[in-house]
């Protein structure tokens, strides 16, 4: 069980507003609809007006769920331009979870996310070049290459 684990409740709560919508119920048809709801779990990371900044599907153990879920958390800082907050949400999964499924693409955005803030393509590619050192059989080494 996921939830139930104390690392994953401590991040839900240090960052999350929860909401769980049962999808069988006629009275949330608008809101299934609305997100084009297709499988469960359906986890998605809204801003304040609702707008989607992150999501994902399918049942994941704690030990994924919780780097998939900072992970996700530093995409929708870096969509909102808070590039520190970013950073930092990405550098949380690479200490905590490093051999996780979602550290590579976490890597991969730590970078993108000090590049954004500063425009300093060096740091950029010294990012990235950890990148290929640590998790070097990546779909995100591949994206990171450039043509």
């Amino acid at each position: 069980m996921t939830y139930p684990q104390t690392f994953v409740q401590d991040i839900i709560r240090q960052y999350c507003s929860p909401v769980q919508i049962n999808n069988t119920l006629d009275e949330n048809k608008l809101i299934v609809e609305q997100f084009r709801h297709v499988w469960t779990p359906d986890l998605r990371i809204l801003d304040a007006t609702g707008f989607e900044l992150y999501r994902w599907n399918g049942y994941l153990p704690p030990a994924e769920f919780a780097p998939r879920l900072l992970a996700g958390l530093g995409h929708a800082r870096l969509r909102l331009r808070q590039f520190d907050a970013a950073q930092m949400l990405y550098a949380d999964v690479l200490r905590r979870f490093p051999t996780s499924f979602a550290a590579p693409e976490a890597a991969y955005f730590a970078a993108t996310a000090v590049y954004r803030k500063t425009g300093d393509g060096q740091k950029l590619v010294e990012g990235w070049d950890e990148l290929e050192k640590i998790y070097p059989m990546t779909e995100w080494t591949v994206k990171q290459g450039f043509p």
